[in-house]
């Protein structure tokens, strides 16, 4: 089973417990959502509709916290303010990880300072946004430079990060830190798809 099919079982199942095929059709008009009706996706319905939504829905409430936040962040059929709750769940998880990264200016101190913790807190947000946005189902492509996570972080939040030296390899870097944070994304949507995947392929199976 890819992963594309349990994106997809994710936002399905998600929008069969809250509403019509119609709504269903005007919310990814709405979102402007690419996506691909082939005929193994139609199967992979198929089956998983027969497993009935809410056991979809049950294996991803049944993970950590953090996981659950991220299937319903990228995945799930939701709006921006249904979704402050997760979004921070999230943004709590990565800013962990993040701080226990050795950050620009932090030197051989045993933590980073003020300001390199201010300013984590705007690359960890950038780096949700990021991610959602290149994932299913926008496929969008993000904030590829330090120009435009930048431009994104003052835009939404009010706030000027430095994006000097973005990458170098005599130091710490905030191009480093970026390329972590994503990598922990791709990991923990990894670790969220597999259970519906492996869900959807028992049902084929059976």
């Amino acid at each position: 089973m890819r992963y594309g099919s349990a994106r997809q079982m994710i936002f399905d199942c998600y929008h069969e417990q809250r509403g019509s095929v119609m709504q269903h059709a005007a919310e990814i008009a709405r979102m402007g959502a690419q996506i691909q009706t082939t005929q193994r996706n139609n199967n992979d319905w198929r089956i998983v509709h027969g497993l009935e939504a809410g056991q979809v829905i049950s294996v991803v409430e049944r993970l950590p916290q953090h996981l659950q936040a991220l299937a319903r962040y990228c995945f799930g059929p939701f709006t921006r303010d249904e979704l402050a709750e997760d979004r921070e769940w999230l943004h709590t998880a990565l800013m962990h990880v993040g701080m226990q990264m050795r950050l620009p200016g932090q030197g051989q101190s045993e933590y980073p300072t003020a300001e390199a913790a201010r300013q984590l807190r705007w690359i960890v947000s950038a780096a949700i946004h990021h991610h959602a946005e290149t994932t299913y189902p926008y496929n969008r492509p993000g904030l590829h430079n330090p120009r435009r996570i930048a431009a994104w972080i003052e835009m939404e939040h009010g706030e000027e990060v430095n994006t000097r030296d973005w990458r170098r390899r005599d130091r710490s870097t905030w191009g480093g830190v970026w390329d972590k944070l994503l990598d922990t994304l791709d990991r923990w949507e990894c670790e969220a798809l597999a259970p519906v995947a492996a869900l959807i392929t028992s049902a084929k199976a059976a």
